[in-house]
Parts: C-alpha cells; sequence; structure tokens
C-alpha cells in the first residue's frame, strides 16, 4: 500500500505538499458537517422533548379533571398525558447525551486536529519556501561563477599564447607569494588600541573570534516596527563576558573596550541613533558582518556575502594601504620585516587583469562551492522534515477517519439506548456506520491525489574546469565512473562488497532479506550519505573504512545505496527508453480472458497457457534486453552488479528452510524496493514499470545480461573493422 511520505512529491516540492493539505483541510470540513448533523439532530430533540413535556399546558382545564381517575377517559387522558412527557423528557435525556458523548468530545478533537494540520502546512511550507529562495541564490552564484570563468578564458585566449601563459602563470605565483607575505606581516601590525590595551591584527581577530563564538547571540526585535536583527547582545552581556574572559581591571575598561569595539564597526546600536556604549541590559548592539568578515568565520542563520556590510570606512583606508600605517606601529609589539624589504613582482598590464580576473574567478568558485553544499545539506534537511511531517499527516487523517466512526457510534448509542421504537432508525445507521472503511479511504485519497513519489533532486556543485570532482552524490553515472576510472561507481560497488560480507554475521535467512526491505529513517541515511560525500576516493579500502566506522545498521548502509541511485541525474534506465519499455510490457504480457473463455481452456488449461506464457516472456525479455542495450556502458555495469549481488542472495535464500517461499516473496519485496531506484517514476504510472523490469532481470538475468554482453562484443566488432 502506498504511504503519504512517498505519494506527494514533486519537483518544487510545494505543489505536492498544496494538493496534499488543500485534501486534509476537505476532511476538516467533512468533520464541520458531521458536527452540523450531531448539533442539528441534537436541537431537534431538545425542540421536541421541550414540546412534549409542555404538551399539558396546551390542554384546557387538564388540571381541574385530574383527581377524576374514576372515570376511565379521564385517566386515559392524564396518563396519556404523562407518557407524553415522560417521551419528551427521553428526548431532552437523547440531546444531552449526544452533546455530552458525541459533540464535545467529537468538537475538541477535530479543534486539536486542525491545529495539528495547520502547524504542518506552516512549518511545511515556510521550509520549502526558504529552499526555493536558497536555491534561487546558489542559481544566481553559478551564473555568475561560468561568467567569471568564461571571461578568464576569454582573456587567455585574446592576450597571451601558451609560451606566454606559462610565464604569466609563474608570475602570478610570485605575486600570490608576494601577497601571501604581506598578509602575514599584517596579522602583527598594530591595529588600534582597545580598551587601552594594544591590539595587533591577530590578537584583534583572536578577540573577536572569542566574542563571536562563545558569547551566546540572540534576536532583537526591533520596537514600532516588525523587523527583526540578528546576531546582537546588550551592552551588559559584553560588558560581563569581557571581564569574565580578557584581562581586564575593572567595569569602566571592559566599557571602553565596548565602545572602542562600537568605534572600529564590529558593533552597531539597536535601540536607535547613538554611538555611546553603554553597560546595560537595556540597550542592543547587534555584531556587523564585517566582524565576522574580520574574524575569518562564517555569519550565522544563513546570512550570506549579499548582506555582510561593506567594511567600515573608519577603517578602510588602512586595510587599502597597509603599508602607510606600518612607521606607527608601537613601539611595544615586536619588531617585524617592514614591506620596504619584500620586493613587489613586475607585472605588465596584461598580467595584472589576469591576476584580477584569477582573483575573481577563485573568490566566485569558492562562494559558489560553499553555498552548493549548504543547499544539498539543506536539502537533505527539508526532505527529512517533509517525510516526518507526511508521516505524522498519515497518522493524523487515520485517526481523523477513526474518530467519524468512533463518533458515528457513539451518535447512534446515544439514541438507541433511550427509546427502543427508534431501534430499526439506530439499526440502519449503524450499518452506515460500519461502512465507514478508514484504510480504504485513505488508500482512496492516495490513489487519487497524489502527485510523485521520493525522487530527490540534487543541487550539485558544477565545477568549470572538473564538474563531478568535489562530490560523489547526485552526479552522471557516466563521470563519476571516468573519475572512479571504474566501470561501476565506486560508491555502489563498495556497498554491495560490504553487504556481501556482513550475510554470514546475520543469523537468519529472513533477517538477510529485511536489510533491503526495512524503513530506515531518512535522517540516518544523510548522515551516511554526507560522509561518504565529503570527499573523493581512490580505494575501495577508503569508503570500506568510511562504512565501517560509522558503525550504522546493514539496513542503513543498504539505504545509502538507494538513496545514491535516486538521487543520479539520469537514473540506470534513462528517460529515452521509457515509452519503448511501457509499450513493449503492455503488449508482451497476458491478455484477462473472459469467463467462457476459461470453462474451455480448463480443458487445455496447463499445457497451452504455459506455452502462451513462455512465449510471451520469451518475446518480452529478448525486446527488453534489445532496448536495455542503448544504455551507456556503466549504466548497464551498474545494473548488472545491483541484479547479480541480489541474484546470489536469492539462490542462498532457496538453499535454506522454506527457501522456495522466502525466495519468492524476496524478489517481489526487493522488486518493489528498487523499482524506483532504477528507472524514474512517470505519474499516474506509479512505479509499476519499474517492479516489472526489475522482476524479469531478477528471474532472466543471464539471458538479458547474456544478450547485453554479446550485443556489446558485436558491436565493439563492428566498430573496429568500420575504423
Amino acid at each position: 500500500m502506498p504511504n503519504f511520505a512517498d505519494s506527494f512529491w514533486s519537483e518544487d516540492l510545494a505543489s505536492g505538499l498544496q494538493v496534499l493539505f488543500k485534501e486534509l483541510r476537505n476532511g476538516c470540513e467533512e468533520c464541520e458537517m458531521y458536527i452540523q448533523l450531531f448539533a442539528s439532530r441534537m436541537q431537534f430533540e431538545v425542540n421536541y422533548g421541550r414540546q412534549l413535556g409542555g404538551v399539558s399546558r396546551d390542554i384546557d382545564n387538564l388540571d381541574s379533571v385530574r383527581d377524576k381517575t374514576a372515570i376511565t377517559s379521564v385517566k386515559a387522558l392524564v396518563e396519556m398525558t404523562e407518557h407524553m412527557v415522560q417521551e419528551g423528557k427521553q428526548h431532552l435525556a437523547i440531546a444531552s447525551n449526544i452533546e455530552s458523548f458525541v459533540l464535545q468530545p467529537f468538537s475538541r478533537w477535530c479543534d486539536d486536529h486542525r491545529k495539528r494540520l495547520e502547524y504542518s502546512e506552516k512549518i511545511l511550507m515556510s521550509n520549502v519556501s526558504n529552499y526555493q529562495k536558497s536555491k534561487k541564490y546558489v542559481s544566481k552564484l553559478e551564473s555568475e561563477y561560468f561568467n567569471r570563468c568564461r571571461l578568464l578564458e576569454d582573456f587567455k585566449r585574446s592576450n597571451f599564447s601558451e609560451e606566454e601563459l606559462v610565464n604569466a602563470a609563474a608570475s602570478l605565483k610570485l605575486r600570490e607569494k608576494y601577497e601571501d607575505d604581506v598578509a602575514r606581516e599584517m596579522d602583527y601590525q598594530h591595529f588600534a588600541t582597545v580598551g587601552g590595551m594594544e591590539f595587533d591584527v591577530k590578537s584583534m581577530r583572536e578577540a573577536l573570534i572569542l566574542l563571536l563564538t562563545k558569547l551566546p547571540k540572540c534576536e532583537y526585535r526591533v520596537p514600532l516596527i516588525n523587523y527583526t536583527l540578528q546576531n546582537t547582545n546588550s551592552g551588559g552581556e559584553i560588558t560581563k563576558f569581557l571581564l569574565e574572559n580578557m584581562s581586564l581591571k575593572d567595569v569602566d575598561q571592559a566599557e571602553n573596550f565596548g565602545q572602542d569595539l562600537l568605534n572600529i564597526g564590529f558593533l552597531s546600536y539597536c535601540n536607535g541613533v547613538g554611538s555611546n556604549f553603554v553597560n546595560s541590559k537595556k540597550f542592543q548592539y547587534q555584531w556587523k558582518g564585517y566582524a565576522y568578515k574580520f574574524a575569518r568565520i562564517p555569519q550565522p542563520l544563513g546570512e550570506t556575502d549579499m548582506n555582510i556590510p561593506q567594511v567600515d570606512p573608519k577603517i578602510s583606508h588602512y586595510l587599502k594601504d597597509f603599508t602607510s600605517k606600518v612607521s606607527s606601529a608601537s613601539p611595544k609589539m615586536p619588531s617585524m620585516p617592514t614591506n620596504s624589504s619584500m620586493v613587489e613582482p613586475t607585472l605588465s598590464s596584461a598580467e595584472r587583469e589576469l591576476f584580477k580576473l584569477t582573483r575573481d574567478f577563485e573568490a566566485a568558485d569558492k562562494k559558489y562551492r560553499r553555498e552548493c553544499f549548504k543547499m544539498d545539506s539543506l536539502r537533505c534537511s527539508v526532505e527529512e522534515l517533509i517525510v516526518d511531517h507526511l508521516s505524522f499527516m498519515e497518522k493524523c487523517e487515520m485517526d481523523r477517519l477513526k474518530a467519524i466512526k468512533k463518533a458515528a457510534f457513539d451518535f447512534c448509542g446515544a439514541i438507541g439506548n433511550k427509546i427502543s421504537s427508534l431501534k430499526i432508525s439506530v439499526d440502519a445507521m449503524l450499518e452506515n456506520d460500519d461502512q465507514i472503511d478508514p484504510p480504504a479511504d485513505l488508500l482512496n485519497l492516495l490513489l487519487q491525489y497524489r502527485t510523485g513519489v521520493f525522487q530527490p533532486r540534487v543541487i550539485a556543485y558544477n565545477n568549470y574546469y572538473n564538474p563531478g570532482a568535489f562530490q560523489n552524490f547526485g552526479i552522471d553515472l557516466e563521470t563519476r565512473c571516468r573519475l572512479d576510472k571504474r566501470v561501476v561507481p565506486l560508491i555502489a560497488s563498495v556497498i554491495l562488497s560490504y553487504m556481501d560480507q556482513i550475510y554470514p554475521e546475520l543469523p537468519s535467512d529472513r533477517l538477510r532479506t529485511a536489510v533491503w526491505t526495512a524503513p530506515v529513517k531518512l535522517s540516518l541515511s544523510h548522515q551516511l550519505r554526507r560522509l561518504l560525500n565529503e570527499r573523493q576516493f581512490q580505494t575501495d579500502a577508503e569508503v570500506l573504512e568510511i562504512i565501517k566506522n560509522y558503525n550504522g545498521e546493514p539496513s542503513t548502509v543498504a539505504s545509502v545505496l538507494k538513496i545514491y541511485l535516486l538521487e543520479l541525474p539520469e537514473r540506470l534506465i534513462t528517460n529515452e527508453i521509457y515509452d519503448v519499455l511501457k509499450v513493449l510490457y503492455a503488449e508482451y504480457s497476458l491478455t484477462p480472458k473472459t469467463d467462457a473463455e476459461e470453462t474451455q481452456l480448463e480443458e487445455v488449461a496447463t499445457e497451452a497457457l504455459t506455452k502462451e506464457q513462455a512465449e510471451i516472456d520469451q518475446d518480452r525479455i529478448t525486446g527488453l534486453a534489445t532496448t536495455l542495450s542503448t544504455l551507456p556502458k556503466p549504466h548497464i555495469a551498474t545494473l548488472d552488479a545491483i541484479v547479480a549481488h541480489f541474484h546470489r542472495l536469492i539462490k542462498i535464500l532457496k538453499m535454506g528452510k522454506d527457501g522456495e517461499q522466502l525466495a519468492t516473496q524476496f524478489t517481489s519485496a526487493i522488486s518493489q524496493e528498487f523499482a524506483n531506484c532504477i528507472i524514474e517514476v512517470h505519474m499516474p504510472d506509479g512505479n509499476d514499470l519499474g517492479y516489472k523490469i526489475f522482476y524479469d532481470l531478477l528471474l532472466h538475468r543471464k539471458k538479458v545480461f547474456g544478450e547485453l554482453k554479446r550485443q556489446g562484443t558485436r558491436n565493439k566488432k563492428v566498430s573496429s573493422s568500420a575504423t
């Protein structure tokens, strides 16, 4: 049965969620309809009960004849009136029961359910919205990066020959070394007097790092306007921290220290316009982007270079022409060699421009790469959040349907327990209650409104000169295999080998199969994925070491292979042959027979049916092999490695107790698991096609891949003879 966590995905993430929450809100409206029904019936019972209870008041002179019970007609009148009054009380009791046992608890539950729904929708949509904004920002950085690359390459081609370019590269290295030396010298030059103490650049940076990383920051909401400032501290917090962590004599020196931080431009006043530092919890100060930039640490809360302020004008001149400051260095500082002792390499105008373009390219590359990996981490977090909330919403929707069923049952009980004459009507309503089937309704919602299965969209770092060389997941399979110098990507082959190693350690065949089919929390899969994505691997041993050191469950390791296949830009079976395979499996399958045909077939059923099925299977497998032969070699090899692994496992399963049954169950289950890993799911088809293909590959592996190898050998001979 499909589930929420694998049914409401879309390329932009938002549209699939919007479809789901629209239907869940419709469910809330359905609950409101039940509440209105119960409330209306309660009100009718109240009105009817009151009318019956007051029937004696509408009979003229009833009190005057009430004592004449010897007269049978009068006695009958009085008793009939009393029965009606009693019936009225019964209806009032029904109304009370409906309110107490049905309406109030069900209404409270519906209110709580709506709040849970609104909370999940708000959390998910806000996170998806932020993710989309970040995605646009990374796309912008990618464009800027490629523009810098093109400018650099165009300038090289138009201004340098190959020999000149080699010489220019040597000059640029000298220039870089010179600037590194100057930067190192700058670290030991006088920066400023802060709090009565002399600081060079390095010690000032260390003090800032301490303040920015160890002093807890908070948000500050600006009064009167709806605006929040990040990374703020009160004057009291800063003063207290300085006294506890810096070698300061007293509060006055700490306040002077804070004032100097404000004057230099590391702090800004939040409460309005002001230039004085005040040791008070009522005065709030924000750590400016320049402080983080000077300390060379990333600004928290996702703030990017886009909103980092420019260098403060009070010290911009100092940074631009540092050598002019050397002569004014404090005599207390240790003497260091000055810039005059270093000879600045002479560069031509073309080389200077090349140096500038190279620096611009490197800066753009660094920023783009950093944000790409941030985005990859953010994407994983958003996917984990969506899976968790979708699973929670599935439980909530099932609870809603069960709550309706219970409320309807309680409603029938509230009516039927009081008046036996209503038994027929109550029995009919109970039949309606029995017809409420929460699992069937949930399945209907899924089948009718599902937007797509889980198909992660990786934001890959696309390096201009060496694409795919900086991460392992989300990279085109051919590129990855070329970099790994393998026909099967290193990570995939090592995971399969690792699973082969741990099978003997597992106590039973059922546990060996459960490793591949057991559900795994997405956050656990992403943890191991992150470790395997941090660096490039040269050998199997490097990958194996990370997997073993991770020390996770075997099912987590297995899930990472599924994640790897899902994150490929093009699945193992590419979209180009999707329609061909769809037609192939639609045409070569057994046609359902009518009842009359089935009766006729019973006489020759077994032999004829088996022969027909064998012919259909043969044609389908031949067509499958021919179609798969158009795939690139790494795709075929990886598919073969995965299928071969499970084919071996199935053979081992057949040797054990109840082996045939377990092998059959596992073949079906693993085909379901890998259906959307090998081929992209197209809605509304679902993953039925992927299931059939993987099932056929497991049953007919030798035929399919044997034919693929023969066709590959034949193609090589044809190409070699043509040359």
